[in-house]
Parts: C-alpha cells; structure tokens; sequence
C-alpha cells in the first residue's frame, strides 16, 4: 500500500535531508519483507564475509522481524524504531522482487542503488514481455507490469543464456551481472543453524530420516493468477494417492506457493505439508526427486541432479489465462510430463526404481541455465558490490 500524500512528502524530505552511509547495506524479501529466497542468502553472506559494510534486513512483518532478533540477526521493522532513518541512509537496497516499490518505504530509497535479485528462472513470460504478450490483460495491468520492471542499477542473473533471452528482454535495469542465485549456494554445504531461520528444522530432521528408507519427492506447484491449485481442482484425491504412495513405500512433501491456499490441515501418513511461508532451500538437497507444474523452482534444482517430474494437470487453462511461455515447455523441461493421478504414480514408481530416462536432457538445460556450478553465487554478487562502494 502505498503512503498518502502527506506520509509521502514527510518520507522525501527524512530521504532529502539524510546523509547517504555508502557502506549502509538494506536487504528486503519478498512481499512485506519475507526472509527467504536470494534475499535471504545475500544478506547471510553478507553478514558472514563483510563486517565492514552495516548490512541490515528490513521487513514489515512483525512475525518475520521477531524470529531474526531472535536469532542475532540485524533487523529492522518498518516504521518503528531506527528503520526510517536507516533506510535513508542506505546507499544500496537490495531486494528480489518488486512489491517495495509501492509499499511505504519506497520513497526513502530515492538515494539508494536499487540491486534487484529477482527469484526464478524458468520458461514463462515476465516483466516486459507479459507486458506485450496477447493474453486479455488491462491496459493499467500492463503499464503496472512497465513500471515493477523498470528503474534498478542492477539486475542478477544466472547465465549468458538468461541474460540474453529473459533478464535484457523483461527488465530495465542499467547493468546485468552473471552471479548466479545466492539461494543455491545452500546445496553446496551442510546447512547452518542461520540457513533454518524462518525454514523448519522439524521437518528437515523428518525428511532426513525418511529418505534413509523410502523415496521421498517434493512437490511444489506454483499459484494460477484467477485462483485455484490441484486440490480445489480436483487434479489429485489426496486420500486415494496417500493410499497408493504406501504401496510403493514412497512420501510427498507438499509446499503451496506463498500466494496460494495454506492448508494448515493436511494430515497423512504418506502426505507431509511444509508451510507455505517456509523456506524450502535449505531441505532440496534431501529428496528424491522434485514435482512441480510451472514453479521455475525446477531450475535451481537442475543444480542437483536429480530427477524431475512435470505435473501440468490444467495445460490449456493455464496458458490460455495465466502466462504465455517464452519457451518450449516438453524442451526446457527435462522429465516426464504427467497429466494426472495414475500417470504421477507411475512416474514415482520409476523413481522409486531408479530409472531416470532425461539425465542428459537434465545437464543440456542446467548448462544454459547456470553458467557457474559451485556454491559462489553469494561470493560474486559481494565481489561486485566491493568495487561499486570501493
């Protein structure tokens, strides 16, 4: 939301009137401020490798600001305390995502380099190309789609091949830098007590100990834009697959999108929730395989090497009313392509077996899509952001 005129001629003048700190680093997630994604990663990195630089996280969620004070970690809850002044001050706000620009805050980073992370790469159209695209969408949907993507210093991004296909095409942003996603540098090692801030250590231990003797899949759809997902759907009979997963000695860890239902009740035997305000980085190391719909989650999780299913149970709908895609589904995305209940079943059967029949279509795509596979990402967005403040 958006402050009124007078909050926001109040919040120029403290941003006109404070001196710019250049080692002040603000670091804010997703939505009002969530701690998870490359946010998170960036901003832990930070903190472990610059004790020069004064980096601080910023939300407006009160829940999210307790669990980091919590933790020993700088946070700032906006507007209370200091958090106004220091955003002021801050010569570099880095974010992934774009609802800051019309939440309160936004005019005291009138100063700031704006570095923007973002959170996916995958196959559909974003930014300036939905904006241009020929779904049904309002003329103000699409000066608003305009206006999210424009205006950052910098933008990240993965690989020449995102560069040039997706981040130059969708955004406008004055520099592209090719770090790769923080939030994948937690394949790379062992989790720290800091990685399981605002994830759920619970659940890692869980499905830790379940993968020593079942197969166990993530499963995590992504949001439609009118509403909806597999269960008010009726894509899959939860019972009936929780039944059937205990035949084949298998698990499903079910995360909804953060936009979608919560459903706070699921309870199975076979069937595990992991809240949708969860970080789930930190556990994608454990499982077996991954399912998804359209989530671009699929791309991080090329980085693993492992099997990878496509549950697409509403194909027609969704590209017809939700998101024209930039590329060819069958070919960026290596694994089967299952329609319903009966067809995923088979397709953890042939996990649970072994058999993995898209492997090299698996490296073909992980290779556009990463231009480095090593757990630095964190390092080089901090390489770059030295010689911006040196």
């Amino acid at each position: 939301m958006e402050p009124d005129s007078k909050t926001l001629a109040l919040l120029q003048r403290v941003a006109e009137l404070t001196p710019t700190a250049p080692r002040s680093v603000a670091v804010m997630g997703r939505g009002n401020g969530s701690f998870g994604g490359n946010a998170k990663y960036a901003f832990l990195h930070l903190l472990a490798h610059a004790p020069d630089l004064e980096t601080f996280f910023v939300t407006l969620d009160p829940a999210v600001h307790r669990e980091l004070r919590s933790a020993g970690l700088p946070c700032e809850l906006f507007p209370q305390g200091d958090s106004v002044q220091r955003l002021a001050g801050a010569a570099t706000f880095i974010t992934d995502d774009f609802h800051f620009k019309d939440s309160p805050l936004a005019p005291l980073l009138q100063k700031a380099r704006i570095v923007q992370l973002w959170h996916g790469v995958g196959f559909k159209k974003i930014g300036f190309l939905e904006a241009e695209s020929g779904l049904d969408l309002s003329r103000q949907r699409r000066d608003y789609l305009r206006r999210m993507y424009s205006g950052y210093h910098a933008l990240v991004s993965t690989s020449p091949f995102y560069t040039r296909h997706l981040f130059s095409t969708c955004f406008d942003a004055e520099e592209i830098i090719e770090t790769g996603y923080p939030r994948n540098d937690v394949f790379f090692r062992r989790p720290t007590r800091q990685d399981m801030v605002c994830s759920s250590p619970d659940l890692y231990g869980q499905v830790r100990r379940l993968t020593k003797k079942r197969t166990v899949a993530l499963f995590v759809p992504t949001f439609r834009d009118g509403g909806g997902d597999f269960i008010t759907q009726g894509a899959l009979d939860l019972p009936a697959l929780d039944a059937r997963l205990a035949e084949i000695n298998a698990a499903l860890v079910i995360k909804m999108h953060s936009f979608s239902n919560h459903y706070q009740g699921l309870q199975f035997q076979n069937i595990l929730h992991c809240p949708n305000h969860l970080d789930i980085y930190p556990l994608l190391p454990l499982f077996h395989g991954l399912i998804t719909d359209y989530s671009s989650i699929f791309t991080d999780h090329l980085l693993l090497d492992k099997p990878q299913i496509f549950f697409p149970y509403d194909w027609e709908q969704y590209i017809a009313a939700n998101r024209e895609l930039q590329f060819d589904y069958d070919w960026i995305t290596p694994g089967p392509k299952v329609r319903d209940q009966q067809a995923l079943l088979e397709a953890l059967q042939d996990l649970a077996v072994g058999k993995d029949e898209y492997r090299q279509q698996r490296h073909e795509i992980a290779a556009l899509a990463f231009a480095k596979h090593d757990g630095k990402a964190g390092e080089r967005l901090l390489n770059w952001l030295r010689g911006k403040i040196l």
